[in-house]
């Protein structure tokens, strides 16, 4: 999401909705998507701001007082707030405030980004978190590998596969990379037109733990090339050098010989075995469990 600004409109009008959540579920994060495709398509708007903390703040800008009133009015706005009050809000304020100044700033040297969400260049491609303006290349890939992958991974809904949840998926990643809760790199080709593997670095624990989960999955057409092991090598260096994580576990399924020969050249240990550790395609599955060491 980009910051607004619109000095040449002033004055103009802008809605804010503060609120501290109860829950902050997936339910949650759809109906934010629904309420702002329903801001942008009133009359009078101009753009908008969310951030999600402690305290969730979004923020829609109107052209006209009448069309800010109209937005703060809006009875599917008003409805939702309802039903929130009942499942999602613990307190919430809505207000509707006039801007009289807007001062800006952008930094010009675009290539220097990299300094908050990393962006490692590899051998054979670019490892890094995703924008949302490269949902397209998310979508491409889980729906090209949807048969591939689909043996090896959870069942999926239809909804899954869609433009508007791959965008949801990025901006979930930016934000867990940002409050520490995790690392998705996605692997793309030299020229960032292409995804061709996905790793998250999941369930980071802090403390006496400095662990993560490991999960991974490569295009059928780049197996057997040595990419994942290209990828892997990367993340798990940035995760432990820049990060300071120094236990990563990872499980696979026991038939899965491609994914433990991954592992074990990385250098993970083998350390037991979870029956029916994860639902795997609609089926209870046997995992192995290893993790990577680096204390």
């Amino acid at each position: 999401m980009k910051v607004f600004s619109s000095s040449s409109a002033l004055p103009y009008f802008a809605v804010f909705l503060s609120s501290k959540l109860l829950s902050n579920d997936v339910s949650y994060r759809i109906m934010v998507e629904k309420v702002l495709e329903l801001a942008q398509a009133q009359p009078g708007f101009l753009g908008t701001e969310y951030g999600a903390g402690e305290m969730d703040l979004l923020v829609t800008y109107w052209q006209t007082k009448e069309a800010a009133e109209a937005w703060l009015n809006h009875d599917m706005q008003r409805r939702i707030l309802s039903i929130g009050e009942n499942i999602w809000y613990e307190e919430y304020s809505l207000k509707l405030s006039e801007v009289m100044s807007d001062m800006s700033f952008k930094y010009s040297n675009s290539s220097l980004r990299a300094s908050r969400f990393p962006k490692i260049i590899t051998k054979r491609g670019v490892l890094t978190i995703l924008d949302e303006s490269q949902a397209s290349l998310l979508h491409d890939y889980v729906n090209q590998e949807k048969a591939f992958l689909s043996p090896w991974e959870p069942q999926r809904s239809d909804a899954y596969y869609s433009l508007e949840t791959c965008q949801l998926r990025i901006r979930e990643m930016r934000r867990d990379f940002l409050e520490d809760k995790g690392v998705v790199f996605c692997f793309l080709s030299p020229n960032e037109d292409r995804m061709l593997a996905y790793s998250n670095y999941s369930n980071i624990i802090r403390g006496v733990f400095q662990a993560c989960n490991l999960g991974y999955s490569l295009r059928e057409s780049e197996q057997g090339k040595g990419i994942m092991h290209e990828v892997l090598s990367a993340g798990l260096e940035y995760i432990h050098k820049e990060l300071h994580i120094d236990r990563i576990q990872a499980s696979y399924m026991p038939r899965n010989a491609k994914s433990a020969a991954v592992l074990k050249k990385l250098g993970f240990d083998k350390e037991g075995v979870a029956r029916d550790y994860l639902k795997i395609n609609g089926r209870w599955e046997d995992h192995i469990l290893t993790a990577l060491v680096l204390r």
